[in-house]
């Protein structure tokens, strides 16, 4: 038996160890009724909370892979730029 999970937003997923909130899904469906969500979301990293932006995913999966990325570019930058720096580029 296959069961459904319903989340509501706004909720928090822990991907690696960071806080992501998301706040809205859109679901679009393309005139060649392929379906995409549109998701506000928002990183909370070490105390420094990231400007709402959108994902375009086509399920879960694919939310959590791109979650990834976003949030091994703000790593990125902090090893690179520092902290000070980050929360500057991030607020």
């Amino acid at each position: 038996m296959e069961t459904t999970r319903i989340l509501i937003p706004p909720f928090s997923l822990d991907i690696d160890g960071v806080l992501v909130d998301v706040l809205e899904v859109s679901k679009q469906t393309l005139p060649n009724g392929e379906v995409w969500y549109i998701v506000s979301c928002s990183i909370r990293y070490k105390g420094i909370k990231s400007k709402v932006f959108p994902l375009y995913v086509k399920n879960e999966e694919d939310l959590k892979n791109k979650l990834k990325i976003e949030i091994t570019k703000i790593k990125l930058l902090e090893i690179t730029h520092g902290l000070e720096e980050l929360k500057r580029i991030m607020r």
